[in-house]
């Protein structure tokens, strides 16, 4: 029984060193995995490869490769679907100009400065925390409404030719915020403030019957 119980201890010693061993084996040249992002439109994954930050149409592009980008201009390539744009996350300068997009969503984008989506076909623009923005072209949508009130570094809002009913800039300091132009949507008030109403400047558009006030209830 002695010798029974001996060998139970060395098999059992034995098992757990061969355990401990394959865990840290130092020998182990298994890759580990690269974090990919994401991209289901084949249009804007398409537009990726042409820039050299991907390599195929495959649905996903290494996120190490456009985490780090500042710039990117995809512009008229028929894009549906801007999913991926947010690990982006560098992004200064961004160029949809001319594309399908219905909704666009840059809240992941916090370091974003420029934003160009003239001519889609958005109905719904999510900013989220940017309190650096400085450009928002957007004319030439659908959209119905765009708070802007919290992003006091804007210097220009381009929402003209859309289906906005109504429209706060109360908050955007001049002279900082010198160009808006709102004409084409189906509001007839733009509020202001007291201080906007005595100076506005002469780059401001809009539709002649419509009128600026403090107060557009």
């Amino acid at each position: 029984m002695k010798n029974y119980s001996v060998f139970l201890f060395c098999a059992s010693l034995a098992l757990f060193s061969c355990s401990n061993d394959s865990e840290s084996d130092p020998g182990d040249n298994t890759p580990v995995p690269q974090a990919r992002t994401s991209i289901p439109d084949s249009n804007f994954e398409s537009a990726l490869v042409a820039l050299n930050l991907d390599d195929a149409v495959d649905g996903s592009v290494l996120t190490s490769n456009i985490e780090f980008i500042q710039n990117l201009n995809v512009s008229s390539k028929g894009i549906e679907d801007l999913t991926g744009i947010e690990d982006f996350e560098a992004l200064l300068d961004l160029n949809v100009r001319g594309n399908a997009l219905k909704t666009l969503n840059i809240s992941g984008n916090r370091n974003l400065l420029f934003l160009w989506a003239e001519n889609n076909q958005l109905t719904q623009l999510v900013i989220g925390n940017n309190p650096n923005i400085e450009k928002l072209g957007t004319s030439g949508n659908q959209l119905t409404t765009l708070k802007v009130t919290e992003y006091t570094t804007l210097q220009l809002l381009d929402l003209a030719n859309n289906q906005i009913t109504a429209i706060d800039v109360s908050t955007l300091p001049l002279p900082t915020f010198n160009e808006f132009k709102i004409e084409g949507n189906p509001l007839t008030c733009i509020q202001v403030s007291p201080e906007q109403l005595q100076n506005i400047p002469a780059s401001w558009t809009k539709d002649e019957e419509d009128t600026y006030s403090p107060d557009c209830e």
